[in-house]
């Protein structure tokens, strides 16, 4: 058993190291553009995984929900979102087959104490190189994402959160478990 907890401890930190060099190798921790900026509405959004659905065919339906606890109504802007997929050589960006996803021109509007939903279908093709697997054989998936934000009623500048979301997905299979705390 101890050998079981050691290959899962040096997983854990394999796993670590492969997001801290994701983050450094995109530069997404040195974009100004793209620098997560924590104000007094930012801090009240919360992204989310809420559901996953395998529809067939390596296609899965995914619910993001966007969660506002601040007092305002906020409009939010996309500026860079995506789903990626864990390999053993980093992450490998995944299709969109229908849905919303990336459409800068898309504003959200997300009134205060409520949530909206994004649904997006996306591919998860078994046949990706060296597609990485837990111990248990589930796959890794993020969705990473860039939101421009200000209040309805601001007209000033607008502060920026970047963030991901992460789980654990079962191929072939609606099973999934969300990671938090990552």
């Amino acid at each position: 058993m101890k050998r079981s907890n050691h290959a899962m401890a040096n997983r854990k930190t394999g796993v670590l190291w492969v997001l801290i060099l994701t983050s450094v190798l995109s530069g997404s921790a040195c974009r100004p553009d793209i620098a997560s900026v924590q104000g007094p509405v930012t801090s009240d959004i919360r992204v989310l995984i809420e559901n996953i659905h395998y529809e067939g065919d390596d296609s899965y339906l995914l619910v993001v929900s966007f969660i506002n606890a601040s007092p305002k109504d906020v409009l939010l802007q996309p500026i860079e979102e995506g789903f990626f997929i864990q390999t053993n050589r980093g992450w490998a960006h995944l299709e969109v087959l229908k849905g919303r996803m990336g459409n800068k021109h898309e504003n959200m509007i997300l009134p205060h104490n409520q949530k909206k939903e994004m649904v997006s279908l996306i591919g998860i093709p078994r046949s990706i190189p060296d597609l990485f697997r837990t111990y248990e054989g589930d796959l890794s998936l993020m969705y990473k994402y860039a939101y421009a934000i200000r209040t309805r009623e601001d007209s000033g500048t607008a502060s920026q959160r970047s963030d991901e979301v992460y789980c654990w997905l079962r191929p072939g299979t609606s099973q999934w478990i969300l990671r938090e705390g990552m």
